[in-house]
C-alpha cells in the first residue's frame, strides 16, 4: 500500500511539471523583467509568468540594468 501511495504521489508530482510549461517571459519578486533566453531566466526561481516583455512591462515590471 506504501509503494502504491508514493508511485502516486511520484506521478502527480511529474505531471504538475509536464502541465506548466516554460513561461516566455518571468517577473521576479523584484519587478525584474527576464525574457526566456536573457542572462538570469534560469536564475529566476520566484516568479509570475506572462506571455510577452509588454505584457511583463505593463504590469508594473522593468527591464534588467
Amino acid at each position: 500500500m506504501k509503494k502504491i501511495i508514493l508511485l502516486l504521489f511520484l506521478f502527480i508530482s511529474g505531471c504538475d511539471n509536464i502541465q506548466n510549461e516554460t513561461p516566455n517571459v518571468k517577473k521576479s519578486s523584484t519587478n525584474i523583467c527576464h525574457e526566456k533566453g536573457s542572462q538570469y531566466y534560469k536564475q529566476t526561481k520566484k516568479y509570475e509568468n506572462f506571455n510577452t516583455i509588454k505584457d511583463c512591462l505593463n504590469s508594473g515590471g522593468r527591464l534588467p540594468r
